[in-house]
């Protein structure tokens, strides 16, 4: 059985067997993406944009699978793709502890729409860890009764948002690496 914040072992030590191994770099990619594929650890929904929340209000928060407009459509917002976590990974051997730091750290993302995207600008609120929301499958995100009712909840309280400008989280990013 699979649990949301599963951190097996046996990862690392196949990592540390690819890592060792004679592959060129993008066959270790390979190898390691397809090992990863469907994993809850993976584009783990840490936040919620606004237009995304009215979209499940508007539903009464039920699953939204029609979308009126393309625009309204849900997107998983990375800012680091896992292809780049695999690259900093195999640049050099990773301890266990910092593996699945850095994998933790990397795979956080936003949910919003399209349009929020295209515009490069959204309001959002963080979505607790601790509860196992909108986790990771093989082809994208589980949102089923928990979802639903953490949504309802949240909803009978005055809820604080957050701007987020993804230009200037991508400037923030480069600063950070030239650091």
């Amino acid at each position: 059985m699979r649990f949301w914040n599963y951190k097996s072992e046996e990862f690392y030590a196949l990592y540390t067997k690819i890592y060792d191994s004679n592959f060129p770099m993008e066959k270790k990619k390979v190898m390691l993406r397809s090992l990863f594929s469907g994993e809850y650890c993976l584009m783990r929904i840490t936040s919620i944009s606004k237009l995304c929340y009215e979209e499940y209000k508007k539903n009464n928060f039920k699953k939204v699978t029609k979308f009126k407009r393309v625009n309204k459509r849900f997107v998983r917002h990375q800012f680091i793709t896992f292809s780049e976590t695999l690259t900093e990974i195999l640049k050099r051997k990773v301890p266990m502890k910092d593996f699945w730091k850095e994998i933790d750290e990397n795979e956080k993302t936003h949910l919003i729409t399209r349009g929020e995207r295209d515009k490069e600008e959204y309001l959002y609120i963080n979505i607790p860890i601790e509860g196992g929301y909108f986790l990771n499958k093989t082809v994208g995100f589980e949102y089923g009764k928990k979802e639903e009712l953490y949504l309802k909840y949240i909803s009978q309280y005055r809820i604080r948002w957050r701007k987020m400008t993804l230009e200037s989280k991508k400037k923030e990013t480069e600063r950070e690496e030239e650091n």
